[in-house]
């Protein structure tokens, strides 16, 4: 079954999120760095937790002028001054910092630069005149106990996490990262120095991991395989990842093992080929034992604009998540047709508005996706400047 890019993606996201997910377990938020919430997490207490000042000031009673009330002179040092909150009665004012406790009684906070003492009387400045309720922080009012902080399936990133932890909590339940088995294909391919006549380096081991752990998931295996039917398809067997990620080996030619494998051993293919190039060749599909098979074309852009495409949309349906979102941008120059009817994928810059495709960007290239921000989706009839295009970060 041969399929366009967007619908591809689609389908794959779909078909994983019907499989089991990993399993889950709780751990410290430390130790929750990428990984998805396998539940969803509430906030155990009011948001904020107590009433306090949002500025340096005076706390203040009824309306003004307030008679100043100094708070008891004591030692602050190794002390938290900010949980210091003595009463106050109308026409009263104490003075009180930035996350101060609101003083019992305190109907409002005069900023320090919009007050004038004299003689132990504050007033407001007349061009800042007093209203209840001034630049207080009332405990609750962004979150109420209870109130859903996270969705199960949410990747934890840095702003996650710190939202979590200003929440109070500790510990959260996560899924194990989804487990990756990467064969890489080619008896030309080799590991180090420069390649000779014949020979390519391998361009994916350096990168693909570090890939793969941004969207969940962690790379177990790390194997070259042979230009041979039987130790393709013996590899495949025995890969026990989650996701497993051929590369090279997915076309029709006589040196290529991997579609004849995977008939083989049974898998249900989400996608024969793809409607897009670079990466017409790439084969998507479900194997026995749960396992999501990427099957990526050898040639190095192919494969990461692929890899790109469809990992993350297969980490995130095991996980819980919803597919990845895509990007609009403009184009900031045109693109030609493409005779074949095929989408494209371009690597190209992005400054938020423009998008510039780059050169360097044919299959076996990647000088392009080095400089690039995004992957650029043209449909077959190409695009003119100021054309809407779909886009995919490459974060």
């Amino acid at each position: 079954m041969r399929r366009r890019w967007a619908e591809a993606r689609e389908a794959l996201h779909e078909a994983a999120a019907l499989l089991s997910p990993p399993p889950a377990g709780r751990v410290p938020l430390r130790e929750a760095m990428g990984r998805a919430l396998a539940e969803g997490t509430t906030a155990p207490a009011p948001v904020p937790h107590f009433s306090s000042s949002a500025m340096d000031g005076y706390a203040v009673a009824g309306p003004p002028p307030w008679t100043l009330l100094e708070a008891p002179v004591e030692d602050s040092e190794g002390r938290n001054v900010h949980r210091r909150a003595l009463p106050l009665r109308p026409g009263g004012a104490r003075p009180v910092l930035t996350g101060s406790l609101l003083p019992p009684g305190a109907d409002g906070v005069v900023r320090s630069e919009h007050a004038l003492l004299e003689g132990g009387l504050l007033r407001p400045l007349p061009e800042h005149p007093h209203r209840t309720g001034r630049d207080i922080r009332r405990a609750g009012e962004e979150l109420a106990p209870g109130a859903l902080l996270l969705e199960a399936g949410t990747r934890l990133g840095p702003r996650q996490l710190a939202l979590l932890a200003s929440c109070g909590i500790d510990e959260v339940t996560v899924r194990e990262p989804v487990g990756v088995s990467l064969g890489r294909t080619g008896n030309e391919v080799i590991p180090a120095g420069l390649p000779g006549p014949g020979e390519v380096r391998d361009a994916f081991s350096p990168g693909f991991p570090t890939l793969l752990r941004a969207w969940g998931a962690r790379v177990d295996r790390n194997d070259w395989l042979p230009d041979d039917a039987g130790a393709v398809r013996r590899w495949i067997a025995g890969a026990e990842g989650r996701l497993v990620v051929l590369t090279g080996g997915s076309g029709s030619s006589g040196q290529d093992f991997v579609r004849s494998a995977l008939a083989d051993l049974g898998a249900d293919l989400v996608a024969s080929s793809l409607a897009v190039r670079p990466g017409h060749p790439t084969i998507l599909g479900i194997l026995p034992g749960e396992r999501i098979v990427l099957g990526l074309p050898g040639n190095p852009l192919a494969a990461h604009t692929s890899l790109y495409s469809f990992a993350p949309a297969a980490c995130a349906g095991l996980l819980g998540s919803p597919l990845p979102s895509t990007s609009r941008g403009r184009l900031g120059a045109a693109v030609a047709p493409l005779p074949s009817g095929e989408d494209r994928l371009l690597p190209a810059r992005w400054d938020g508005e423009r998008v510039l495709p780059l050169s360097g960007t044919r299959s076996h290239m990647l000088s392009g996706l080095a400089a690039a921000e995004v992957l650029c989706r043209v449909g077959p009839e190409g695009g003119v400047e100021g054309q809407e295009v779909e886009l995919l970060r490459l974060d």
